[in-house]
């Protein structure tokens, strides 16, 4: 696949600190991305790779999440000399053209893209990369790393150890048992092989006819499996106060990569921001402000994994 940047056009430069870099919009056939770069040449260049649902480069979503997470994170890494891609997944946001049938989508479509961004980097000048993959992001970002050489380090943010379905399971026996245990039967029958024809109408969204065939492709890896096919330095980094993947999670994949780093941010949570541990809507709240910083300690963990690649 050739890839192809939109004519250097450059959105805008940043100065912040005394330093600047250059925002560029780039893209692979009808996939979009942001390619940050400082105004000193490196040889490194990182990919963040966002998390599940319609969430965009920079760690938003049309359906009332507004936090700039990815965003920032790209930015204060560029700001300390490392290129950063970020990109829309297909089928979000500007990326929305890659896919014309929803139902056709299947989770390798994200890894092979993932994948198509790596190839992009290396073409563009950066033979060292570092993947940083975000909830999701981190499942696509470990099977796109493995067997590339030019993948020097691997982080997974808030990264499930467990497959998909058991996610789905988990989740929702901590907010419904009946919906969890009605989840456990269609997850188990899917696993069988199975197309799931009745479900708990309020699980539409999750077990749908047009959802199915990606839940199916999704919950067929396990990152706590697939974490032990790398053989490159490995950050796992995972929040006190998310909501959505919780601390075992970091520590099983830790369990299973051994030579791996674990760094657990206190009060981070899923979106990387400071939320209190015991309040949900004062957690909720930060899934739509922009103007919170990171989470203290997130940047400065990254950048000690990478600077010693």
């Amino acid at each position: 696949m050739k890839a192809i940047t939109t004519a250097l056009l450059i959105l805008y430069i940043v100065p912040l600190f005394g330093q600047s870099f250059t925002e560029t919009s780039v893209e692979i056939e009808a996939l979009r991305g942001t390619l940050s770069i400082p105004n000193k040449k490196t040889n490194t260049a990182i990919l963040i790779i966002a998390g599940s649902g319609p969430t965009d480069r920079n760690g938003n979503s049309a359906i009332g999440m507004n936090n700039n997470s990815l965003k920032m994170v790209a930015q204060e890494m560029v700001e300390e000399g490392y290129a950063v891609l970020r990109y829309d997944k297909r089928g979000i946001a500007e990326s929305k053209g890659a896919v014309t049938d929803l139902t056709s989508v299947r989770f390798d479509d994200f890894v092979g893209d993932a994948k198509n961004w790596l190839t992009f980097l290396v073409e563009k000048g950066y033979p060292n990369i570092v993947i940083a993959g975000h909830s999701q992001g981190s499942l696509v970002g470990m099977l796109a790393a493995q067997g590339n050489e030019k993948v020097k380090g691997f982080i997974s943010i808030a990264g499930l150890a467990e497959d998909s379905g058991e996610a789905i399971v988990r989740q929702l026996q901590a907010q419904s048992p009946v919906l969890g245990e009605d989840a456990r039967v269609n997850i188990d029958s899917m696993k069988a092989g199975y197309t799931v024809t009745q479900f708990n109408p309020y699980l539409i969204s999750i077990f749908g006819p047009a959802i199915q065939p990606f839940l199916k492709s999704y919950m067929a890896y396990t990152p706590s499996e697939e974490i032990k096919e790398l053989d490159i330095p490995v950050l796992i980094i995972n929040g006190t106060t998310d909501l959505q993947v919780d601390i075992p999670q970091a520590e099983k994949l830790k369990e299973s990569y051994p030579k791996g780093q674990l760094l657990i941010i206190k009060e981070m949570n899923h979106v990387l921001k400071n939320a209190p541990k015991n309040d949900l809507s004062a957690n909720a709240a930060t899934y739509n402000n922009p103007d919170l910083p990171l989470s203290e300690g997130l940047i400065s963990g990254m950048l000690n994994f990478i600077d010693k690649l």
